[in-house]
């Protein structure tokens, strides 16, 4: 019974996936209806679901660390996959999805099997890893999609499709009641959460409708997908190492650093106009990879 509420929404991820592939293969449905589902997603699901993931996180000092090594990762990250990108001579499109690809972390793969293999300290950890790489997300890694995007040169367009974004206003009201102690209710939250979780379903849906045979087998992709895993645990193992991190922390900051791409590459890739196919089609080969590794990995892990 674990085992399958561990799965679920891995299986829910690949059911949705093959499910736009099918849609796309019969035409039923193309490109430009999974463009539509994720502009949704960016407006209404992800603020959802980053109020109830972070509305209610205690922050704890002691754990300061993690949620600074999150950030770290995804800003090295950044570095290479630019580098890379142009070694590929990728034009600006594709190196700013590349670059999304390498900065993003589906942390959120993670929490089934940390929730059933963790203690709650542990798990804690895990939760504030993932805050910091959220903050970054809407915040630096926003600016960055912008700027790869068709307003790179017009700043007021830039600060405006920047601060204007609904998931950064929805993470700092989150903040803000989680800093001043609000008597937001356990129950509530939980609720939340769970329909921005449902809701950000139709990102593997919209990623089949947008995914590519051709995709898939593009150098670039898989480019994208070992900057984020292999260059990530490298970076993560020598943050480790640099920040005396131990026991379940360190576990938790190595799994969190070679997480698979998050889905956050797709939407910003699709809210900025770069390159979808690159975004999609690495981000459908790391999440498969991701569900064999995870659960092993997570046998490691100290309790």
């Amino acid at each position: 019974m674990d085992l399958i509420l561990a799965n679920w929404r891995l299986a829910a991820v690949a059911a949705l996936f093959f499910c736009g592939v099918a849609l796309r293969r019969f035409d039923w449905a193309g490109a430009d209806h999974g463009r539509v589902l994720l502009k949704f997603v960016f407006n209404v699901a992800l603020p959802i679901l980053i109020f109830g993931a972070l509305a209610g996180v205690p922050l704890v000092r002691e754990h300061a660390l993690l949620p600074v090594t999150a950030i770290c990762v995804s800003l090295a990250g950044w570095a290479a996959a630019a580098f890379v990108a142009r070694r590929f001579g990728l034009p600006r499109t594709g190196e700013g999805a590349m670059v999304l690809c390498a900065m993003s972390l589906n942390n959120s793969m993670i929490y089934p099997f940390a929730a059933l293999s963790l203690g709650v300290a542990a798990f804690s950890q895990l939760v504030m890893f993932d805050m910091g790489h959220a903050v970054l997300v809407w915040t630096v890694t926003t600016v960055v999609a912008c700027r790869y995007g068709s307003h790179a040169d017009d700043i007021p367009v830039l600060l405006r499709r920047t601060l204007g974004a609904p998931p950064l206003w929805i993470l700092v009201a989150a903040l803000i009641l989680n800093g001043a102690g609000a008597p937001i209710p356990h129950d509530f939250l939980h609720v939340v959460l769970v329909i921005g979780q449902t809701l950000m379903l139709l990102v593997p849906l919209s990623m089949g409708l947008l995914v590519s045979a051709r995709g898939l087998r593009r150098p670039e992709v898989i480019a994208a997908v070992a900057l984020r895993s292999l260059f990530g645990l490298a970076v993560g193992t020598l943050l480790v190492w640099a920040f005396g991190l131990s026991g379940s922390a360190a576990g938790i900051a190595l799994i969190g650093a070679a997480a698979p791409i998050g889905f956050t590459s797709v939407v910003l890739s699709a809210r900025e106009g770069l390159d979808l196919d690159l975004a999609a089609s690495a981000a459908a080969i790391s999440v498969f990879l991701g569900s064999l590794w995870i659960p092993l990995a997570m046998i490691f892990v100290p309790r």
